[in-house]
């Protein structure tokens, strides 16, 4: 079996960058690496993004159109696509898997929709669990200067408030599941790499 990582954390935490230093970081070494993110690249992701991320006349994500109940059945419909299509198979062929999100996202921000907490769990059991989950922890604050630097914004992006209880939910996340490791985001680029090379070493010896 190969390797499943994943990286968590509130918008600009800088997950995407990290997933493609840390990609080089295996490659480099001779591993054969996926690099994947939620929602996902298929029919399926592409409308999730276009119904509940992008906003405007399409997005839905006020609540007002769907249930938070709908949105997140809809995630794990994607989810599972994911999993049985791209991740077990990669992994089951020895690939290291590197994931932009995973199931921990819709614990952190759907339960700061008011959902519960055990139902979101039960409905995403069905979901590998990775042997490495780093949460890049931010500042609310910090996340916010550094998306408003972005030139595309999403929903999610806008919502101050919705960011801090995604904040305090992914640190409770993090005393339930033990694959969970917290790393600094605040610091540089550099830093933050180094911080989960050292995880990441601890977890292949």
């Amino acid at each position: 079996m190969g390797k499943f990582i994943v990286f968590e954390g509130i918008d600009g935490a800088g997950k995407s960058t990290q997933a493609k230093l840390l990609g080089k970081w295996f490659e480099e070494r001779g591993y054969e690496v996926v690099i994947t993110k939620e929602p996902t690249d298929t029919a399926f992701g592409k409308l999730i993004r276009k119904l509940v991320l992008t906003g405007g006349d399409e997005g839905i994500i006020d609540g007002a159109r769907i249930s938070y109940e709908a949105e997140a059945l809809l995630f794990a419909a994607d989810r599972a696509e994911h999993v049985n299509k791209l991740i077990k198979p990669s992994l089951e062929s020895g690939k290291v898997v590197i994931s932009d999100r995973y199931f921990y996202s819709s614990l952190a921000y759907q339960w700061a929709r008011g959902l519960d907490l055990d139902w979101l769990i039960d409905l995403n059991r069905f979901a590998i669990r990775p042997d490495l989950v780093i949460l890049l922890d931010l500042p609310v604050k910090e996340s916010m200067k550094r998306i408003n630097d972005r030139s595309i914004e999403n929903e999610f992006d806008r919502i101050f408030e919705l960011q801090k209880k995604v904040r305090e939910n992914y640190l409770k996340l993090v005393e339930r599941f033990s694959e969970m490791k917290i790393v600094n985001a605040f610091e540089d680029v550099k830093t933050v790499h180094e911080q989960i090379v050292a995880l990441v070493e601890a977890l292949l010896t």
